[in-house]
């Protein structure tokens, strides 16, 4: 039998699995996983899908939560050579139905809770997709549950021998710019950027442990979770969050790495976490957006932790990412930004409209690009969006940004998000960090809405702490902004609508707008 490549996701399953047989890798509340038991139950749910005809190549969907049994399906589906693909729980049947066919799912995986979405989804299906369900219980119209498998098929390690360039695995974007899409990754690619952990991440080891919150079909998941799995660090698996559970569960099992979003670090009030020991906490990860300096002198009260902010997208991946660190500001002076890339990759500002030799000089706003060793093999059925993203080795990411004289980046906003009032273009994003630079704000998303003088005016929508007026940000803003650049209206609300990771969601804002729901209303 031919060797296993050894740049594949499988190979790395196997070093993982095999050489901490021992270890705790997995804790999920009373439940805990080595590596032996997780390699154990990822072989036998691998014989399962195999005996119903998936094999190398095959679609395997997934709609569940981060728990041990996930885990141990999704390396099933790997060690057979499949393709995963990690679908939102709170999407809609019709929008698990439309991917499902997308992606051409031979079998779905799915988390007790949602076997009803998961039946309503694949209904009508040509092809119906194979359904196997988490728990012990077999659902109706499932054909295995986990439970009968571990009971009835053996734990023998598949056959498959999958290559470094196949497929691995479907990213589904967030949507936050629009219509969501497939972005592939290679089995390569998924080695490449496990492999780049310590890189992004910094210190991780056998010693460490992450506290899993984010959802498993973000980006974030196998780029976080599996990749320090990778490492050897254990992964504490959490259902949701609030800020006592988060303390809690820290202090309870000694975690060393968290990556909240700076909303999630704003819940966290001096009077809760000062009821906890947050001392084991080493390292505190930051993406999607940046944290404040308030945010950050709120962190560093916890405990004396590192802080990063990791700027990297779903066609990228952490070998072609950038990263500022909490000692950039310490021994540097810079302020948080995107900072520098991670060793192997590049990047460079280009003008958005020509093509990506068009560079612009440090200080000037334009399109931000990247290249790596970990950039997606493109998107699933668009040739043509791939073809006009990915060029020479670059991928050009939408986004707008610049690099200071020292080489930092600086993230503006996205070549899509741009507001044209008066002629003028201004990004929603370069408002936005000087509004939350204000003590008084908790949270600010800025749009462009239709106006009769301006074709678009910009418009600022805040959350506020008790106290802030209109006056305040206004007198803010004049000396920070350039007159174009000012909000011309302010919008107060309780709370701005927000993503499944905490992540401010301006599409949401837009609709809620223009539908003329009153401000005021809870996320």
């Amino acid at each position: 039998m031919p060797a296993s490549d050894p740049h594949t996701v499988r190979h790395a399953i196997d070093l993982l699995c095999r050489w901490h047989a021992g270890t705790e890798l997995l804790i999920e509340g009373e439940t805990r996983y080595t590596g032996a038991r997780l390699n154990h139950e990822a072989r036998i749910i691998a014989q399962a899908l195999q005996r119903a005809g998936i094999g190398q190549g095959d679609a395997v969907a997934f709609l569940g939560s981060s728990t041990c049994r996930f885990y141990a399906a999704f390396f099933a589906a790997q060690k057979l050579g499949c393709v995963t693909c990690n679908i939102n729980l709170r999407e809609p049947a019709s929008f698990i139905h439309t991917t499902l066919e997308a992606i051409g799912a031979k079998a779905v995986v799915v988390a007790e809770a949602a076997s009803g979405l998961a039946v309503e989804a694949v209904a009508g299906m040509a092809g119906r997709p194979w359904l196997l369900a988490l728990g012990d219980e077999l659902p109706a119209g499932f054909e295995l549950s986990y439970g009968q498998a571990l009971a009835c098929y053996p734990a023998e390690e598949p056959q498959a021998r999958p290559r470094a360039g196949d497929p691995a695995i479907i990213i589904l974007s967030s949507g936050s710019t629009g219509t969501p899409k497939g972005i592939v990754h290679s089995n390569g690619n998924f080695v490449r950027w496990m492999q780049a952990v310590p890189a992004l991440f910094g210190d991780v080891s056998r010693s460490s442990r992450l506290l899993v919150m984010v959802g498993t079909s973000f980006a974030a998941w196998p780029f976080s979770s599996i990749s320090t799995l990778y490492a050897g660090a254990a992964q504490v698996l959490v259902e949701g969050f609030t800020p006592e559970s988060f303390c809690a569960t820290i202090e309870r099992e000694k975690v060393t790495m968290v990556g909240p979003v700076p909303t999630m670090i704003r819940m966290l009030e001096p009077e809760i976490t000062r009821r906890h020991d947050l001392g084991s906490l080493r390292m505190v990860l930051c993406a999607g957006e940046p944290p404040s300096a308030a945010d950050i002198e709120r962190v560093r009260s916890w405990a004396d932790a590192d802080i990063r902010c990791l700027y990297l997208a779903s066609e990228s991946a952490p070998g072609a990412a950038t990263y500022w660190e909490l000692r950039d500001q310490l021994l540097h002076g810079k302020p948080v930004c995107a900072g520098k890339p991670v060793p192997g990759a590049d990047l460079r500002i280009v003008d958005p409209e020509g093509d990506i030799d068009a560079l612009l000089p440090a200080g000037e706003t334009g399109e931000i690009l990247l290249r790596g060793p970990t950039l997606s093999i493109g998107y699933l059925g668009n040739a043509g969006l791939t073809a006009s993203r990915f060029v020479d080795g670059w991928w050009r990411s939408g986004d707008m940004g610049h690099l200071d004289a020292d080489g930092y980046l600086y993230v503006e906003g996205r070549t899509d998000n741009t507001i044209n009032s008066g002629g003028i273009k201004v990004q929603g994003e370069e408002v936005e960090i000087c509004l939350m630079a204000h003590p008084g704000v908790l949270q600010a998303a800025v749009i462009g809405v239709r106006d009769a003088k301006w074709g678009w005016r910009i418009e600022a929508h805040v959350a506020v702490a008790a106290g802030t007026s209109e006056e305040a940000l206004r007198e803010h803003c004049q000396g920070r902004l350039a007159s174009f650049k000012r909000p011309k209206a302010y919008v107060f609300h309780e709370s701005l609508p927000v993503g499944t990771t905490g992540k401010l969601d301006r599409m949401a804002l837009r609709r809620r707008c223009a539908a003329g729901d009153p401000p005021g209303g809870a996320a």
